[in-house]
């Protein structure tokens, strides 16, 4: 790059100071010759620089098309009510490279749209199972009529369920058996 900037202020990077003469009859500097605009060196260099930056606008317009498919299958997910698979796709897209502030606002409210429908359905899963402890099948089928939405429980909690919602079943066919 040293002979670009010699070049562009009309120095050649190659002359010795000490090789230009001034004449006695005021003729002044030799003038130097140059031969092009710039040394291949420095071509090379200039191209290098122009292909980091047409590749990084490159990666970038990728990157932000990545990440508004991977949002936007994210959205209707969500939209769709597959709140367990919206979660998911939403923890997904923690790694991505790109994500633009608004994408990542809405990515926060909706996952804690998704935990707040967790507790209350744990809170419910709490009530029934307490209710039913204490043999009170009518508040535990109350509760059980409060339980909305897909079931976003761990594992264990939705076996649980599971299990508790055969259990009230069972136990409400007894009732009403043996009320006739």
């Amino acid at each position: 790059m040293l002979s670009f900037i010699n070049i562009m202020g009309g120095k050649n990077p190659l002359d010795d100071p000490e090789d230009e003469e001034s004449t006695e009859g005021g003729e002044g500097k030799k003038k130097v010759e140059v031969k092009g605009f710039m040394s291949w060196s420095d071509a090379l260099v200039l191209l290098v620089i122009i292909g980091g930056i047409i590749g990084g606008y490159k990666y970038y317009q990728y990157t932000k098309k990545e990440s508004a498919e991977t949002f936007a299958r994210c959205a209707l997910l969500f939209d769709g009510g597959d709140f367990a698979a919206a979660k998911d796709c939403y923890e997904a897209t923690w790694e991505l490279s790109y994500a633009p502030a608004d994408l990542d606002s809405i990515r926060v409210v909706r996952l804690g749209a998704i935990e707040d429908m967790k507790v209350a359905q744990e809170y419910v899963l709490e009530t029934v199972r307490t209710a039913l402890q204490g043999n009170d099948t009518a508040a535990a089928a109350k509760a059980m009529k409060t339980f909305q939405g897909p079931v976003l429980l761990n594992e264990d909690d939705a076996e649980e369920w599971k299990s508790l919602q055969t259990a009230l079943t069972v136990e409400t066919v007894k009732d009403s058996t043996a009320a006739k």
